[in-house]
């Protein structure tokens, strides 16, 4: 189950590679996924949301995005 969760968020990142955003953080709760990158063009943090989900075929199902400006208490 682990093995195939890990293989998601494999290829997820693989999709969304870009020059400009730089992964910072990855953080795995329960079935929730977060994806932390740093824009460094402007200098903000942006959040991208997913769920796992498990009962028809294993994915990564889209939540949302969220942009805020620059702040050092993201990467502590």
């Amino acid at each position: 189950m682990y093995s195939k969760m890990f293989e998601l968020i494999n290829d997820e990142l693989n999709t969304l590679n870009d020059n400009t955003l730089e992964l910072k953080k990855i953080e795995i709760r329960g079935i929730k996924v977060k994806f932390v990158f740093l824009d460094k063009s402007n200098m903000k943090v942006k959040t991208i949301l997913y769920e796992m989900d498990w009962f028809s075929e294993p994915k990564l199902k889209f939540r949302k995005v969220h942009v805020k400006p620059f702040n050092d208490k993201y990467f502590r």
